[in-house]
């Protein structure tokens, strides 16, 4: 039998087959109810554990008028996602780099923001000044 293999992100299942005294015990099958297993518990730590920082340029907004839009590529962040936008200013930031981040969070989160299979696509009506890093949160 070789080892679970975790899907990228993991897969959730509801269809895992119950084993009982009458199962013809077979490593192959077995194993594969183990994968489920394991995709299921990957999936659950995934939810409640999942936060991907990213980075949004100043100069990787396109559109000639609002709303401009940026896509960024999030590995393991699914269409179905829900993330809620959290601050990722470094602690200890000076207080100009506060000023100047919260000028272009508050730009950020007053746009609007559409999760695909892998990406991420942000839309906003007016351009931030500074390139952000932002914190999505499942």
């Amino acid at each position: 039998m070789a080892n679970c293999v975790i899907g990228n992100p993991p897969v959730w299942t509801n269809e895992i087959p119950k084993w009982d005294r009458n199962t013809v015990a077979d490593g192959n099958d077995m194993g594969d109810v183990i994968e489920h297993l394991v995709n299921n518990e990957a999936y659950l730590k995934r939810r409640v554990d999942g936060f991907y920082q990213i980075t949004l340029t100043a100069a990787g907004w396109t559109g000639d008028a609002a709303p401009y839009a940026q896509t960024v590529s999030v590995e393991g962040i699914l269409g179905e996602d829900n993330p809620s936008l959290v601050s990722a200013l470094a602690d200890g930031a000076s207080l100009e780099n506060q000023k100047a981040y919260s000028k272009a969070f508050g730009i950020v989160a007053s746009g609007t923001g559409q999760t695909g299979d892998g990406t991420v696509t942000f839309k906003v009506y007016k351009k931030p000044a500074i390139d952000i890093v932002v914190g999505l949160k499942l």
